[in-house]
């Protein structure tokens, strides 16, 4: 079992948090927040909430699905989604390996949100990227669950890049697995996040004011 709990996470999220691999630098493993999991999955959680035997780890499950379904075909070997690993015994739970995607440093990657207001804007680069993850997508029929520019991120793994790359999110959401049955449904349900993700972008993260000056 790994122990997590004297170590300070690289980033917290709505439900999870995200540790250095203690073992290796190139892994990441993300964990359930407990007050996260309380609130959404404990006794006064919605009662379809509790229906789903793998319970809070559901998410977990979705995106190693999603993962493994991109790899079964060739145009999905390289899809713009984090290379899942495996999971592992913590002293927080279980939790969810995957390949670091880092920065031109060696940092961890910076996410969307971060370049978009660094950039100071669409700015050709970022419009660039922005084509080639969504064009990504598409070719490797990722489908995506969830798409905001806090769980995008811009950095290489051992894939390549640096190029956009969903951390997590994806993975078939609904009971009726339409995403899964038409690659046309997924396609158009893609795009409707993806510019909805572009929209929240503009209206919630603020750009530099000084850079906006010059």
């Amino acid at each position: 079992m790994l122990v997590l709990t004297d170590r300070t996470p690289l980033a917290t999220g709505h439900l999870r948090q995200v540790f250095e691999h203690p073992q290796n630098p190139d892994h990441v493993i993300k964990v359930m927040r407990a007050d996260a999991v309380a609130t959404r999955w404990g006794a006064s959680a919605r009662w379809y909430k509790r229906l789903p035997r793998t319970q809070h780890y559901i998410g977990y499950v979705r995106e190693l699905k999603e993962y493994i379904a991109t790899q079964a075909h060739p145009r999905g070997r390289n899809a713009p989604i984090a290379r899942m690993v495996g999971i592992v015994e913590t002293d927080l739970g279980l939790g969810l390996i995957s390949e670091k995607v880092r920065d031109e440093h060696g940092a961890l990657a910076p996410t969307l949100a971060v370049l978009y207001a660094r950039e100071n804007g669409f700015t050709p680069f970022i419009e660039r990227a922005l084509v080639r993850f969504f064009d990504d997508l598409l070719e490797s029929n990722v489908i995506v669950g969830d798409m905001h520019a806090w769980n995008i991120v811009h950095g290489s793994d051992s894939r390549g890049g640096p190029r956009l790359v969903l951390i997590d999110g994806f993975g078939e959401k609904h009971v009726i697995p339409r995403a899964s049955m038409s690659r046309r449904f997924n396609a158009r349900n893609t795009q409707r996040l993806f510019r909805r993700m572009r929209a929240q972008l503009v209206e919630i993260v603020p750009l530099n004011p000084a850079l906006s000056a010059t």
